[in-house]
């Protein structure tokens, strides 16, 4: 009876071994070529560096990746955590071969999709301007700070001196704030693309999400306000108003027609804004610039009445007649059957007012009935 007792405990015994080497079996690691991994250094000599990736054998780093010359690979200690490539699942000794270079670039994305994910605060050292902003080495990759996410106080001090115009002419004033360390946040970012944005207003305390529902809250739809010039773009401009972003879209920007905001701002310049609207999605204001100076076309019929003779610039001409500038934002139309002859643009002229319709923004000159 007991050497059947003794035959059944060791039954018992082998199967709850069976089953405790399946469950390890289980939570090994399997890898392939091209998979990163994330383990802890075992041991460390002069050709070589073991480790630990939880699968049934360690990794091995060697060879070149080991170069005498290379610091970073100096540094490295037993108990110590490592990114890795696996360059191959098993070598002839039966090591996982992996690679830190390989690995380099995916670790500085992991470490940066990190850092968007916590929010954390990190570095980024400026290297040059950019189409509308700057170029900066991030944690060693590439990154791209946009003009409009600088704190306003670089405007204020460093590039106070920026041009109106060309982008050659702003690269050349931005060159200040080359080689600087600027704290700053991810905001977006996408691998696949090669995108890395960053902002250096999210990264502090007074551009916070919190200061900056403060600062909305305060803000009115009709009020105006005074702010800086941040970025200059085809379609409009972005305006820095203590922290709170705002747009002045190119349509704001003057009575007249404008066909570049360049022509009429530069990044750093102050400038004044009426709020048109606040964007509860983007906690964006919507502003004007013209909204500040009165339309010329609410005066016209009193300024400019049928049979007034005016005086203004040839500012456009089309196959119907000429377009004539009498103010910064009104401009008559002479009709092609109401010249003396061709006109040109710039070309400075006298005519006498046939037609004035307010409501519709219409003028209509005439060279001839002046002459009668």
């Amino acid at each position: 009876m007991a050497k059947v007792s003794k035959a059944s405990k060791i039954k018992r015994e082998s199967a709850v071994m069976d089953r405790l080497m399946g469950d390890a079996s289980l939570k090994l690691k399997e890898f392939k070529p091209g998979d990163l991994v994330e383990g802890t250094v075992v041991s460390v000599t002069k050709g070589e560096v073991l480790i630990d990736v939880g699968a049934k054998s360690e990794g091995i780093i060697s060879g070149t990746e080991l170069s005498d010359g290379d610091d970073e690979k100096k540094a490295i200690l037993p108990g110590q955590r490592l990114f890795a490539k696996v360059l191959q699942a098993e070598n002839d000794q039966g090591y996982i071969v992996l690679s830190i270079k390989k690995a380099e670039k995916e670790r500085k994305w992991k470490d940066a999709e990190d850092a968007y994910k916590d929010g954390t605060v990190i570095e980024a050292k400026i290297l040059e301007y950019n189409k509308g902003g700057l170029l900066c080495d991030c944690g060693g990759l590439r990154g791209f700070i946009p003009l409009s996410h600088l704190d306003r106080v670089h405007f204020a001090n460093d590039v106070a001196k920026f041009a109106a115009g060309s982008e050659a002419e702003l690269k050349e004033s931005l060159k200040v704030l080359s080689g600087k360390v600027l704290k700053v946040k991810v905001i977006e970012l996408d691998q696949e693309k090669n995108r890395f944005v960053l902002s250096e207003k999210d990264a502090l305390v007074g551009y916070s999400a919190d200061v900056r529902e403060e600062k909305l809250a305060d803000i009115k739809i009709g009020d105006t306000l005074e702010g800086i010039v941040t970025g200059i773009m085809p379609f409009g401009v972005f305006v820095d108003l203590d922290g709170v972003e705002g747009l002045v879209h190119i349509s704001e920007i003057a009575w007249e027609k404008v066909n570049h905001p360049s022509n009429y701002f530069s990044v750093g310049q102050t400038v004044k804004v009426m709020v048109l609207g606040i964007d509860d999605a983007t906690k964006k204001l919507a502003l004007s610039v013209k909204r500040l100076v009165p339309n010329p076309w609410e005066t016209v019929e009193q300024k400019y009445p049928v049979g007034a003779k005016v005086s203004g610039k040839v500012s456009k001409i089309v196959p119907f007649g000429a377009f004539v500038t009498l103010e910064k934002g009104l401009d008559g139309l002479i009709h092609i059957s109401e010249t003396e002859g061709p006109l040109e643009e710039g070309q400075e002229i006298s005519a006498v007012v046939t037609q004035v319709d307010a409501a519709n923004q219409k003028l209509a000159l005439s060279v001839k009935q002046l002459e009668k």
